[in-house]
């Protein structure tokens, strides 16, 4: 008992002990239920999770520097060599999966519908491919996919609750902290309890499968116990947070503390997002 209170002690007191090191968020069961929170220990695990943040916006930023693809393109070929070579290519396989979309919409409408003055690479009727709009669909793309992949990259490789603790550390209000928190989780949290709800009714015989009017009595069915469970689990979130004292004033003594280190780069990448922001703007 007393080898348990020596390792509890530093984080209860981590005003005095600034190098206390983040715990193993592996071993915490809400990782299982953050599905964009990837476990790992890479360098990019490790790194503060502000510094990720502030990398987010000259990123960005650059992006947007020139006419053309180029720049762009680079980023984004940079970005998806960094995160293969540091064993996080699953990360760059989520951001393009979520581009995908996006940049079959941006040929659609750039390529195909936007009309212009220029000879079409093809033409079916009154259907015309346009290189001129694909080169502007593709840039775009490159554009938000270097968005995409960086914040996808800065928020898979932190905990929810690491982050939010990281934030209140740095003088972000309590409340604020614990919004962005329960919303990292409340989506994952309601497609776990949604499951759980379906292989509960599917045990009592209810059928979850067949023609699309027996569909949608399952759906129905479904609707109504989740958005009761979640209400209730609210309900008792919120209960329990006032019974500990949440809306009172004064400092929070976390469980977890995190690392300052960073501070100098973190002001670094920020200022460093406002001369690419006049750069850009005057290309």
């Amino acid at each position: 008992m007393a080898s348990r209170a020596r390792r509890v002690a530093p984080l209860a007191d981590h005003d005095d002990h600034p190098d206390v090191v983040e715990a193993d968020t592996a071993t915490w069961s809400p990782a299982r239920v953050a599905e964009l929170y990837d476990i790992g220990n890479t360098w990019l695990h490790r790194t503060h999770p502000l510094t990720k943040l502030s990398a987010v916006l000259p990123l960005t930023v650059a992006g947007f520097v020139g006419d053309g693809a180029g720049v762009p393109v680079i980023l984004l070929a940079v970005a998806i060599v960094t995160l293969v070579v540091s064993r996080l290519g699953i990360i760059a396989l989520k951001s393009l999966r979520l581009m995908a979309p996006m940049t079959l919409a941006l040929v659609i409408i750039h390529g195909v519908v936007r009309p212009y003055d220029s000879e079409p690479l093809a033409a079916w009727g009154p259907i015309s491919v346009n290189a001129e709009g694909l080169a502007l669909a593709g840039t775009t793309a490159a554009r938000l996919a270097v968005f995409v992949i960086a914040v996808t990259a800065a928020m898979a490789t932190v905990h929810p609750k690491i982050f939010a603790t990281a934030l209140i550390q740095r003088g972000v209000s309590h409340k604020l902290a614990y919004a962005y928190l329960a919303g990292a989780e409340l989506i994952p949290e309601m497609r776990l309890r949604a499951t759980q709800i379906l292989e509960a009714q599917q045990s009592r015989g209810f059928d979850t499968k067949g023609s699309l009017p027996r569909r949608l009595r399952t759906l129905f069915a479904l609707l109504k116990p989740l958005l009761v469970s979640s209400l209730i689990g609210v309900e008792m979130r919120t209960l329990a947070l006032e019974s500990r004292g949440f809306s009172l004033p004064g400092r929070r003594t976390a469980a977890v503390a995190v690392r300052e280190r960073g501070r100098l780069l973190q002001r670094s990448l920020l200022l460093a997002s406002i001369p690419l922001l006049v750069l850009a703007i005057i290309w």
